[in-house]
């Protein structure tokens, strides 16, 4: 492995093997050790390491190890391009087998669980299992905490409550050393979102934000500061402080003024103004949240250009560049991507309820009423499951 490893890189940095072995070993030796017949001394493979311009370290990493490394942190680059979940699930797919307990391995399982929470997320826990047990192997306690939360979502979105509440119970938070500031981060806004779209207390979730948002700035970190920002903003518009939450989706265009940040991040953004604009039937803001979500095109976000257009359409505003878009074909548009929004917070699945309800008033899609009478009882939340019941008997009552 050790001399495989050197022949890459000495490869890779198109140098001859006497160019790597002058002054520190004859070439035959190392060919040996390329080979994996012979094993350099301690200070020799240290004179290597630097002949090649890299750590021992690195030499001593499995190359798959390294191309697993490579491969995540490309997937998580702010300066790559988009991956769609079945993309993501493609490029990891060959390192699934064999496996190793390594470090990588356990990202790769962990990254790999994460792109199936739409098309199977019962097969993505199978996953979080192995990446935590990798993890737990290798006493990574922060990334082994970060799994058991992604775990959290996935059984919440399939409707497994009972079992997410007793994992978020029995998570092994660590007292004496304190979390990694990512760690801490996804820790708290689970904490807030448990809170709010789950036991429907918006001012607790306010507060956990607003801890981690304090937090950030102490140890100037800015892990995951637009999903803090924005549903800051989104909870704080629900509790009726309008001039709070804009304040707060000010201070994300301040962020993304003067930072980096990916695409996903803008889009998330746009959504939930967007969704405020719904709130309020504020056309150009929901005419303006849909145009930059069809400008990046990206088809996960499909069901909420759908959502913003049977919006926009019923308040008979015409779509710049589709014309000719009809009412229905914007609500195939939602049903096209069910998996994707029932893989979302109950939220999210509520607002696309009260989407395909709206334009049922317009006389769109009634004959799918029974399934939206299926998926509003599969609601967590008692409020909006009351909130859509009110909708549904308003619309049976007209009709």
């Amino acid at each position: 492995m050790l001399g495989e490893r050197i022949k890459q890189i000495r490869k890779q940095k198109k140098m001859t093997q006497t160019d790597v072995a002058t002054g520190i070993i004859t070439k035959s030796m190392l060919s040996m050790v390329e080979n994996g017949k012979a094993t350099p001394s301690v200070p020799a493979l240290q004179a290597i390491a630097r002949r090649l311009q890299v750590t021992v370290e690195e030499l001593m990493l499995d190359p798959r190890d390294v191309q697993m490394r490579e491969l995540i942190e490309t997937i998580r680059s702010r300066h790559t391009p988009y991956f769609s979940d079945e993309k993501i699930q493609e490029l990891l797919k060959p390192y699934l087998v064999p496996e190793t307990t390594s470090y990588w391995q356990g990202q790769v399982y962990h990254k790999y669980g994460d792109a199936l929470r739409t098309k199977n997320p019962e097969l993505g826990l199978t996953y979080y299992d192995q990446a935590e047990q990798i993890f737990r192997q290798l006493g990574r306690q922060d990334e082994q905490l970060l799994v058991q939360i992604s775990k959290v979502y996935f059984l919440f979105n399939l409707k497994r409550t009972k079992e997410a509440y007793e994992l978020i119970e029995a998570m092994d938070v660590p007292r004496e050393i304190p979390l990694a500031p990512k760690t801490y981060l996804n820790f708290q806004i689970l904490r807030a979102l448990r809170a709010s779209l789950f036991d429907d207390h918006y001012t607790e979730a306010i507060a956990l934000l607003r801890e981690g948002v304090q937090y950030m700035r102490e140890q100037d970190v800015y892990y995951h500061v637009i999903s803090f920002q924005r549903f800051l903003g989104l909870f704080l518009y629900l509790e009726g402080e309008i001039e709070q939450s804009q304040q707060e989706f000010d201070r994300l265009e301040q962020f993304f003024a003067f930072s980096e940040t990916t695409a996903v991040g803008r889009i998330e953004v746009d959504l939930t103004k967007g969704l405020i604009a719904i709130f309020e039937n504020d056309t150009t803001g929901m005419q303006l949240a849909w145009e930059k979500l069809v400008t990046v095109a990206i088809d996960d976000a499909k069901h909420y250009i759908g959502q913003l257009e049977v919006h926009l359409l019923v308040n008979g505003i015409e779509l710049p560049k589709l014309p000719n878009q009809t009412l229905q074909q914007s609500v195939d548009k939602i049903w096209e991507m069910q998996d994707a929004w029932l893989a979302a917070s109950g939220f999210d699945q509520a607002m696309m309820l009260q989407t395909l309800i709206l334009a049922m008033r317009h006389g769109v899609g009634q004959e799918r009423l029974e399934d939206v009478l299926r998926l509003k009882d599969d609601l967590q939340s008692e409020r909006l499951k009351d909130d859509l019941e009110r909708e549904i008997q308003s619309l049976i009552n007209v009709q």
